[in-house]
């Protein structure tokens, strides 16, 4: 009996199976690994569009306005008929006392009749030939209104539809759909004497001197001197202006401000005083800009008039001088202020973006005295090297957060190179003037 070799077995097929799989997950973690170890070692580059930018250059401070100010002696239930930064004559009536609480409701109300009366009277002065131009008011009027409501600032809402109404009155005269107002002005009129009768005449109480009027209410006073304030060291105006130096206007109707000028005492670090002073070491002779963040936010134009560092505590006292005065302005005593030195105008660039070559075209390690700055454009598919001016007095250095502000390319008296919109190469790996990317 001859013996017959024994068939092979085979591998079973899942096993088979799962060899592969386990390749085939080997083989993607391998890729996975090798990707992550590309992007370590070579990353790719990264890219920020160059954007025109209007960049302030600040001084933050705090500080105290100081106004030429006298106080309007009164009390009781008052009145007020002069608003807040309103311009009287020494001699007019600012407030009224009164007897009575409705007398207030009486006023009001008569002020709102004298407003009607006045509107109407306005109304009727229009002639054919302003129809146009009465359409594009009135339509003017409503989008302000809108945007009023819209902002939240209800007080020039009422303004706005005061002009809304005066246009469409117009409209109305002018088209013939209202012959005039003539009767509901009697009709107001014949209203307004009856609630004058009904006021009586409540005592008065008038302005001493010609000047700006703000009632006790709306504002308050320092409880020291102009002059002693200006008298202070940086560290005791700190500590002045830290004390807490405001006092109510208590026995007072308001106060009077006279004149258009007023000052602003302050205090700020050593390094931003540095900004107040001018080449020569002197006050800026070159006017600023002031404003007070959260409560009166349109700079006015000022003059730096003191500006003395005490390098030992750090600080610098200053005097800004303005001569632009309003309503909210006047309401103030003590305040935090910005004050602009300059605005500049150009491209933002990263400031991490910034090479520095040599002369012979090698890159610098660090920034020195006769390297060439700049920074890598993307133009199609290669990397170009761009000039941006050194800084110097001609181009300060100017920064916003982690961005430099560089002239833009054709600048008269710039080298920079850089253009609107270009894709500046923030990082890339070894860079060079006509790499490939």
């Amino acid at each position: 009996m001859s013996d017959t070799p024994e068939t092979p077995r085979r591998a079973p097929r899942a096993l088979t199976v799962l060899a592969g799989i386990a390749i085939v997950f080997l083989l993607l973690a391998g890729l996975y690994v090798g990707y992550q170890t590309m992007h370590i070692l070579f990353p790719p580059n990264t890219y920020e569009t160059a954007m025109l930018a209007t960049v302030s250059d600040t001084v933050d401070a705090e500080g105290v306005l100081l106004f030429n100010e006298s106080y309007v002696a009164g009390g009781g239930t008052l009145g007020y008929l002069a608003a807040d930064g309103e311009r009287v004559s020494a001699g007019t009536a600012v407030a009224e006392v009164y007897s009575d609480a409705s007398q207030a409701a009486l006023r009001q109300q008569l002020t709102q009749l004298g407003d009607q009366i006045d509107l109407l009277q306005k109304s009727q002065n229009a002639s054919a030939t302003q129809l146009d131009t009465m359409r594009k008011e009135r339509s003017s009027a409503l989008y302000d209104l809108m945007d009023a409501l819209d902002s939240g600032e209800y007080d020039e809402t009422e303004k706005g539809t005061e002009e809304y109404l005066l246009a469409q009155n117009k409209l109305w005269v002018i088209t013939g759909e209202v012959t005039d107002f003539s009767g509901q002005i009697a009709a107001l009129v014949d209203q307004e004497a009856s609630v004058q009768a009904q006021l009586g005449t409540p005592t008065q109480i008038t302005a001493p001197q010609t000047g700006y009027f703000i009632r006790s209410a709306s504002s308050g006073r320092l409880n020291a001197g102009a002059g002693d304030i200006l008298a202070l060291s940086a560290t005791d105006l700190k500590a002045y202006i830290e004390s807490e130096p405001e006092t109510a206007l208590d026995g007072c109707v308001g106060k009077i401000v006279s004149g258009f000028s007023w000052q602003y005492a302050g205090v700020c670090s050593a390094k931003e005083g540095q900004k107040l002073l001018g080449q020569d070491g002197k006050p800026l002779k070159k006017s600023v800009q002031i404003r007070f963040p959260g409560q009166v936010e349109t700079p006015l134009k000022a003059s730096v008039t003191e500006v003395s560092i005490d390098e030992e505590s750090g600080l610098t006292r200053f005097v800004i001088t303005c001569e632009v005065i309003n309503g909210d302005v006047l309401r103030l005593n003590k305040a935090n202020a910005q004050i602009i030195v300059g605005e500049s105008t150009g491209l933002l660039v990263p400031a991490a973006a910034v090479h520095y070559l040599k002369e012979d075209g090698s890159e610098a390690e660090t920034q020195g005295e006769n390297y060439i700055p700049g920074v890598y454009v993307k133009y199609g598919n290669l990397a170009r090297f761009c000039k941006i001016d050194p800084v110097d007095d001609t181009h300060p250095l100017v920064t916003e957060g982690d961005h430099i502000l560089v002239l833009p390319s054709g600048t008269a008296n710039s080298v920079s190179q850089v253009r609107l919109y270009d894709e500046i190469i923030v990082s890339g790996q070894n860079l060079y003037d006509g790499k490939l990317l």
